[in-house]
């Protein structure tokens, strides 16, 4: 198998390696799914609004119905090798 090697910014590393972690791939299943344009496409933006929180008076963002919510735990999984 072949081996393609290119240069990217920090910032556009870690971008990259945490849509692969998000999506359950390792970095190269992730951009040859791009690159091969064999991804699933993305959710459709609309639907999601941000509203104001009744218990912390913060702004939140709700999802259209149908569309599951984020947990402490995917949150916790995504921050674990933030530095």
């Amino acid at each position: 198998m072949a081996t393609l090697s290119f240069k990217v910014t920090a910032r556009e590393a870690a971008l990259i390696r945490r849509r692969a972690k998000r999506e359950r791939h390792s970095v190269s299943e992730f951009l040859r799914s791009r690159a091969m344009g064999e991804h699933a496409p993305r959710p459709a933006a609309a639907g999601y609004r941000i509203v104001r929180s009744r218990v912390t008076g913060l702004p939140v963002m709700v999802g259209p119905a149908g569309v599951p919510g984020v947990k402490s735990e995917d949150v916790r999984a995504l921050l674990a090798d933030f530095p």
